[in-house]
C-alpha cells in the first residue's frame, strides 16, 4: 500500500509539474494546505501500513481476491488519470504549437497559453467535465479495498478527497456554462455520469 501511494504522489508532485506546458499560479496558502493534506494523510496511511493495521501474514489472510480486485481497480484508475490528465495538458500544448507557428510567421513573440481553455472531449470527458477527479476517486477507492474497509486511515483519505473535490467539481461545471454556453456544454456532467 505505501508503494502505492508513493507511485500515485511521484505522478502528482514532480512528473505532473514537469510534464504540464503550463499551470495557473498556485495561492501560498492552497500550497500550504495541500502540504499539510499530504502530511497528515501520509502519516495516517504510513502509521495504519507499518504497525496499527494488519501486521502479519495471517492478519492480511483470507483477503487475497478482495486485494487483488482493489489493485487492478487502483491500477486502472491510475492509467485512467494519466490519459485523462494528458489530454488536459494536449489542450495546452497544441495550443503552444499553434502560437509558435503563428509567431513565426509573423515574427512576433510567443504568448503563453496560462490562460487558454477549451471543454475536454475524449474518454470520460465525453460524459463528465471532471473525469481526472472521477478517476481519482476510483484508484483511491481501489486503494481503501486493498486496505479493506477496517482501513480508517484511506477511508478517510477517499472521504476527504470526495469532500474537497466533489464542490470544485460542481463550481467547475458552472464555470464551463458560463464561458462556453449550455449548447456546447452539452449533456456533461460534472463528476458522476448522469448523476452529479
Amino acid at each position: 500500500m505505501a508503494a502505492l501511494y508513493i507511485i500515485h504522489y511521484i505522478y502528482r508532485a514532480p512528473i505532473f509539474a514537469y510534464v504540464s506546458p503550463s499551470m495557473s499560479p498556485i495561492h501560498p496558502l492552497v500550497f500550504a494546505s495541500a502540504c499539510l493534506w499530504n502530511l497528515i494523510n501520509g502519516l495516517s496511511i504510513g502509521g495504519w501500513v507499518g504497525g496499527y493495521g494488519p501486521n502479519t501474514r495471517e492478519a492480511w489472510g483470507g483477503r487475497l481476491y478482495e486485494m487483488e480486485i482493489g489493485l487492478v481497480i487502483w491500477g486502472w484508475s491510475l492509467l485512467a488519470n494519466f490519459f485523462h490528465d494528458d489530454d488536459l495538458r494536449e489542450i495546452r500544448r497544441s495550443t503552444l504549437r499553434r502560437q509558435k507557428e503563428q509567431a513565426q510567421k509573423e515574427g512576433k513573440p510567443i504568448e503563453g497559453v496560462d490562460k487558454f481553455y477549451m471543454v475536454p472531449k475524449n474518454g470520460l470527458f465525453q460524459y463528465v467535465l471532471y473525469a481526472h477527479y472521477l478517476c481519482e476517486f476510483f484508484e483511491w477507492a481501489g486503494f481503501w479495498m486493498i486496505g479493506g474497509l477496517n482501513c480508517v486511515p484511506a477511508r478517510t483519505f477517499l472521504i476527504n478527497e470526495m469532500s474537497t473535490m466533489i464542490p470544485r467539481a460542481v463550481a467547475g461545471k458552472r464555470w464551463y456554462v458560463e464561458k462556453f454556453g449550455k449548447e456546447k456544454i452539452g449533456k456533461r456532467k460534472a463528476i458522476f455520469p448522469g448523476l452529479l
